[in-house]
């Protein structure tokens, strides 16, 4: 699928119906009870032949795919139903000279929720491997004029510094896969720690991390190398559901309490007593 980086913000504009249909899930609570009609609504830009959409959301320029990455749809026409608590728990994390930690950051869903808080000094680190969706964050970080407020790594994380393989996901690009062989794309994976002393942070407020079931080894070799002042202080992961215990179980045994699950994933904080 082809996104264009070429076109001003503006040239694909949903029209007609589509544009209707997005005004109508925008009037919808993000409420359980409606999340049903908002799926519904969306179906005329689903069947679009077109392929991305420019569109104003959380009060920036987006230029999205329609197709071929489940967050990145879910982000365009349904925004506000998209990872509600998340994003309203991340919200509450944030605030002036915050230090945002996106560690799996697929097309840029919570870089940019945090960007759009428009923070004074707010710096996110985002880290994402797979260079289609490094381009589609490069190309809306540039129309919004944010590009210096983020961090932008393109390399995969792993426990240690080597060479790792992308697995496409066939369907989703927000699958894909990071092996230690096998066929794909090679590219360099590197220690969680390493890219924070590169960045030159010595705090992290918030981290979301989604890394598609590599998160335990990646954060053990972390937690056994940072200092906790660098931990966290507060995490969004994945660990509801198959394969989701480990990773819960290593947050808590490093002192992190549960604050909240939802439908996929965990809101961890760390009390600031933390040794």
């Amino acid at each position: 699928m082809s996104f264009d980086t070429t076109s001003p913000w503006g040239t694909w504009k949903p029209t007609g119906i589509g544009a209707l249909s997005l005004k109508g899930i925008d009037l919808l609570p993000p409420a359980k009870l409606f999340r049903k009609l908002a799926f519904l609504l969306r179906k005329p830009l689903k069947n679009s032949t077109q392929e991305v959409f420019d569109r104003l959301i959380w009060g920036l320029k987006m230029r999205l795919a329609i197709r071929g990455n489940l967050t990145e749809q879910r982000w365009l026409t349904m925004p506000n139903f998209h990872d509600a608590p998340e994003r309203e728990a991340l919200r509450a994390a944030l605030h002036p000279g915050a230090v945002f930690l996106d560690v799996g950051a697929n097309a840029g869903f919570y870089t940019f929720w945090a960007l759009s808080q428009r923070h004074a000094g707010l710096r996110v680190i985002a880290v994402e491997p797979t260079e289609v969706m490094l381009t589609r964050m490069r190309h809306n970080l540039a129309a919004n004029g944010l590009t210096s407020s983020v961090t932008l790594f393109d390399c995969a994380v792993t426990p240690t510094d080597c060479e790792v393989v992308i697995e496409p996901h066939a369907e989703n690009i927000g699958q894909t896969a990071v092996r230690s062989t096998g066929s794909g794309v090679r590219v360099r994976g590197r220690p969680l720690l390493d890219l924070l002393n590169e960045a030159e942070v010595n705090r992290v407020d918030a981290m979301k991390i989604d890394i598609e079931g590599f998160e335990v080894p990646v954060l053990e070799a972390f937690f056994n190398t940072a200092t906790p002042a660098l931990w966290p202080r507060f995490v969004i992961a994945e660990i509801v559901g198959e394969g989701g215990l480990p990773l819960k179980e290593l947050l808590v045994s490093r002192g992190y309490r549960l604050q909240h699950c939802t439908k996929m994933n965990g809101i961890l904080v760390l009390p600031e007593a933390t040794p």
